[in-house]
């Protein structure tokens, strides 16, 4: 028996393994997190470990080195499930319909490979043969992989075109992690293609070329089963508390400008029609609504307030947020989805403007209303 092959490398490679497998099964056993878009999510990151599990079993020596002409193994193309698996995923979680065409035609290049594979396994066919064919199996995955990533953009850019315009009623899904997820997979497609053209010279025989790649792998893993989760609970929570928001205020979703013509009307107005609210407000777009030249519009907040417009808008931000934070009905909401809906962009921006105007965090006035 050939001896094992343990290394710190595929260590951090079988934890993020044994991370996938066990956020997979967290997702299909726990009734809380049981949806369509859930499941697709949880297929997308068992995929991504099975695809690296394979190989480590290889590269450990558990399994023994495959062999062209060994025809008792069967590999499972797992990087044909990825990308479709995490398409039906963001088409699901951007509230878009999949069409029952989709389901097919997205799977049929890994029951194609499956097919190659079938074959290779039963046909005698000359060694040299193989190995090109391999490699010809190893390119169109990625190419299709990549497509896959772009078609993914796509549907993203679509969905921020068709909501682009914030509206007070309605809350739009954040879509920048997904972008970011994106990003990561294409760098994981050109590490790919390096790691099958170049650094098989560098690195030499075995399978440490590929550690590059099975690394990034597990670091993706453990980024979307995070991220995607997270993500989730905290738009289910904004949905929660601007519906009790709507309700206790009756806030409107339709703004009226006429005749605002000073720092009262204004404010007014910003107040009123909830403008702040909205994380992309300037002083552009604000001009634009009211009528009125942004110069204008900003001297009258600086001299009646000692604040610029950004910080005038951050100020009544934080005048929600108390306010939300006070009540008790809000309890159950973390204090980041507080702060996202009372217009801020960010967890960070929102404590850096709390303790600004208020001399405290956010937690650290809570504690101060509440006594505890």
């Amino acid at each position: 028996m050939n001896e094992l092959n343990f290394n710190i490398f595929n260590i951090l490679i079988f934890a993020g393994i044994v991370h996938g497998f066990g956020f997979s099964l967290i997702i299909f056993f726990n009734k809380k997190l049981s949806s369509v878009t859930n499941y697709f999510l949880a297929f997308t990151i068992l995929a991504l470990a099975l695809s690296n599990l394979q190989y480590w079993f290889i590269d450990t020596g558990i399994i023994p080195k495959y062999k062209y002409e060994d025809k008792s193994l069967l590999f499972i193309p797992f990087e044909f499930l990825i990308l479709p698996f995490f398409y039906f995923f963001v088409k699901n979680y951007l509230n878009r319909k999949v069409s029952k065409a989709e389901y097919i035609y997205m799977f049929i290049p890994f029951i194609l490979c499956i097919a190659y594979l079938l074959v290779h396994d039963v046909v005698d066919t000359k060694l040299g043969f193989f190995k090109t064919l391999n490699l010809i199996v190893e390119y169109i995955s990625v190419f299709f992989s990549i497509l896959l990533i772009i078609l993914i953009f796509y549907i993203i850019y679509s969905y921020e075109k068709e909501h682009s315009k914030y509206s007070v009623s309605k809350i739009n899904i954040k879509t920048k992690w997904l972008k970011r997820s994106l990003v990561l997979g294409l760098l994981l497609c050109v590490l790919w293609f390096v790691s099958l053209n170049i650094f098989k010279d560098a690195f030499g025989k075995g399978y440490y070329k590929f550690y590059p790649l099975w690394i990034g792998i597990a670091t993706l893993i453990y980024w979307i089963s995070y991220v995607s989760i997270f993500k989730k609970n905290l738009y289910k929570q904004r949905k929660e508390i601007r519906t009790k928001r709507l309700k206790k205020s009756g806030i409107p979703d339709k703004t009226n400008a006429k005749g605002v013509d000073s720092f009262s009307k204004i404010e007014t107005y910003i107040v009123e029609n909830r403008a702040f609210l909205n994380p992309k407000i300037s002083l552009k777009s604000l001009s634009k609504e009211m009528n009125l030249s942004e110069g204008y519009i900003s001297q009258l907040i600086n001299i009646n307030s000692s604040l610029n417009f950004n910080e005038f808008i951050n100020s009544l931000r934080v005048i929600e947020a108390k306010q939300m934070i006070e009540d008790n009905t809000f309890d159950s909401y973390t204090i980041t989805a507080i702060g996202l809906e009372s217009g801020f962009n960010s967890k960070s921006s929102f404590y850096a403007a709390f303790k600004k105007f208020t001399n405290k965090t956010p937690i650290d006035y809570k504690k101060s209303v509440r006594n505890l």
